[in-house]
């Protein structure tokens, strides 16, 4: 029962912070200067065409009902429709959301891939060089900016060697092999900042968990220094890595939106920056919501993995 009251809470976090989310959102947007029907019609349109406009999109009710209505749209899985083409924001959300999500979730992986033995020779080798130099790539990782890291794989691999295409998407349902080249150097660009950030992390776990008794206890029984610690040190250091993989989600998206842009990818950030120089609100505040929705969900997935990652948590009473 105390498992289910700790979902429980988790849950209720969930849902505020979704709820705080959306007005947080909705308000930003509606505070933004300029009339979004004057932005339509023109430079010559007149105060009565706009009025007009604005009362044909709905712009001149109150915020509290327009939230509302919006809230209850997004509920009923309708996040309403582009003030510019009319079109549903689902969609034109559908086929973005799949390029985004393969590019956050491949990127993501790739840096975990490369976060994790890179981090775990910087703990055990911190003494000598190569711990050195694989700290000096990670901070060298972390000062270089996602944008210029894409920049210079397409010099490299796209203009000069040309083993890959320097920009654009093939759905997956086209060419598998197509599709993947398409993602290569787009997934690379966004892992390579991400896993130079994770490994700062998983050097400091792991240096930790040389320090414990059962660390020094596996070396002792006879067990070799990198087979103890991804023995007995990984899940050990599993609980901070969760939270750190957590908390950059929100990173890699935004890190996706500017990559999206640099090699042409259709996805949610494309969309998102054409609706803000566009000014079309209906499209800034869904996508903007469907992102924030999709952090707080993973933050609440992380929340429950702690229970399965520590036993001690599944009978841990919170005051």
């Amino acid at each position: 029962m105390r498992i289910l009251a700790f979902v429980a809470r988790r849950l209720a976090i969930f849902a505020v912070s979704l709820l705080g989310a959306s007005v947080l959102v909705f308000a930003v947007c509606a505070a933004l200067p300029g009339e979004v029907a004057a932005i339509i019609l023109g430079q010559g349109a007149t105060q009565a065409q706009i009025d007009a406009l604005s009362a044909q999109l709905g712009l001149d009710r109150p915020a509290v009902v327009r939230y509302a209505e919006w809230v209850g749209g997004m509920l009923r899985g309708d996040f309403g429709t582009s003030y510019f083409t009319g079109q549903s924001v689902v969609q034109l959300m559908s086929p973005r959301i799949a390029v985004t999500l393969w590019l956050v979730l491949f990127a993501l992986l790739l840096s975990v891939l490369i976060a994790v033995p890179v981090g775990m020779l910087a703990a055990m080798k911190r003494r000598s060089w190569p711990g050195f130099v694989a700290s000096a790539a990670a901070q060298l990782g972390m000062a270089i900016p996602a944008f210029w890291a894409a920049i210079a794989l397409v010099l490299v691999f796209a203009v000069g060697l040309r083993w890959l295409p320097a920009n654009g998407y093939v759905p997956f349902t086209t060419s598998v092999s197509s599709w993947a080249a398409h993602l290569v150097l787009p997934v690379v660009s966004l892992a390579i900042v991400q896993a130079a950030v994770l490994v700062r992390y998983v050097r400091s776990a792991f240096i930790e968990v040389l320090s414990e008794d059962y660390y020094r206890t596996a070396r002792a029984v006879g067990w070799r220094p990198f087979p103890a610690l991804l023995r007995h040190g990984l899940r050990n250091a599993a609980l901070s890595l969760v939270t750190v993989i957590g908390l950059q989600l929100a990173s890699v998206l935004v890190g996706a939106i500017v990559i999206e842009s640099v090699f042409a990818l259709p996805g949610l950030g494309s969309a998102l920056l054409d609706a803000v120089s566009q000014r079309d609100l209906m499209i800034v505040q869904s996508v903007v919501m469907f992102l924030a929705a999709t952090v707080l969900l993973i933050n609440f997935v992380v929340d429950l993995s702690y229970a399965w990652i520590d036993p001690r948590l599944r009978t841990e009473v919170e005051p």
